[in-house]
């Protein structure tokens, strides 16, 4: 009798001592289970704030370098502003709509003057590598430039300008001589700005810089004091409803023709013909060496050109004495 309840008291304890194992292993088992799900955590957590701190901080620095960079633009165009003596025509220029603006290119000083009177971000368009020069590529980091190459400008420098006008609604500023005037006279303008207009169907605005060619002439490095004039005329939309390009449109077959089907000729004709505007308020001579395409238009096709010009010309003036 007393065998018979040790072996059971044997078994009841290894029973028990299997049991109470079995809990000890599986509480193990849970306890560091729950602490590397808390040590995850904790590193979840502290990665998480170290990303936000990291990008609250980006964010701050981002706001200061625009804020800078804005009140820094501003100190730098209003300095250049005391060489404007007067704006004509301010009002021509769009708030919230894109368009092309075209000027005549003297000097150095006729970015930073139209930097300094359209105050908003605009995009200019300057020949590639000259970001590199001390002042003046420094000074351009604060507008958005598109660099083109002159001998190969390719698909992508047309699509950027085009995002710019079409999608971020932008002005774009365009000097259609594509350099410097060494003598002060007018060279001859490249129609690459009359194709963005008729992609785009954008206006082209003229502006006139007359005296900054004596500011800042060629070769020199430092500009004399001295002021110049701002000339902005109205907007020029170039389409067949338009008398000042009537004739163009209508020169070969006398019905409605295509934007597609203008040749290099006509094209060259219509930048001529906008920049002539250009250059008569400047008060500039054409250079000996520009050549102006000639086009063969019937007479009937002139003489309607003229009778439109005249009504057009006799309209403008009536709304100007309504005024």
């Amino acid at each position: 009798m007393g065998r018979h309840k040790a072996v059971r008291f044997t078994r009841s304890a290894w029973l028990w001592y299997r049991f109470w194992r079995r809990i000890l292993n599986h509480y193990r088992t849970i306890t560091l289970y729950l602490l590397k799900v808390r040590y995850r955590f904790y590193r979840r957590l502290v990665s998480r704030f170290r990303e936000l701190s990291f990008s609250f901080i980006a964010i701050r620095y981002r706001w200061l370098r625009r804020l800078r960079f804005r009140y820094l633009r501003l100190l730098i165009f209003l300095i250049f502003r005391l060489w404007v003596k007067q704006v004509h025509g301010f009002e021509n220029i769009p708030r919230d709509e894109p368009a092309i603006i075209v000027s005549n290119h003297l000097s150095y000083v006729d970015f930073w003057v139209l930097s300094a009177i359209l105050k908003e971000h605009t995009v200019f368009v300057a020949v590639k590598n000259l970001d590199k020069r001390s002042v003046v590529g420094w000074t351009m980091r604060l507008d958005i430039i598109v660099y083109v190459d002159r001998e190969k400008p390719g698909p992508s420098f047309f699509r950027e300008l085009i995002w710019h006008l079409k999608k971020q609604r932008r002005l774009i500023v365009v000097y259609p001589e594509g350099t410097r005037s060494r003598t002060g006279r007018m060279l001859t303008p490249k129609p690459g700005f009359v194709k963005l207009a008729i992609k785009t169907g954008v206006p082209i605005i003229p502006i006139a810089m007359k005296g900054t060619f004596e500011i800042l002439p060629p070769h020199k490095q430092l500009p004399r004091l001295k002021k110049c004039d701002v000339f902005i005329g109205d907007k020029i939309y170039i389409s067949p409803q338009n008398p000042e390009f009537h004739d163009i449109f209508f020169r070969r077959s006398g019905e409605h023709r295509r934007y597609e089907d203008l040749d290099d000729a006509e094209l060259q004709e219509i930048a001529f013909r906008i920049m002539e505007k250009v250059r008569v308020k400047a008060g500039q001579e054409w250079d000996e060496s520009v050549i102006r395409p000639k086009l063969d238009v019937p007479e009937e096709v002139i003489k309607k050109h003229h009778e439109l010009m005249l009504e057009s010309l006799h309209e403008s003036s009536s709304s100007i004495f309504r005024r």
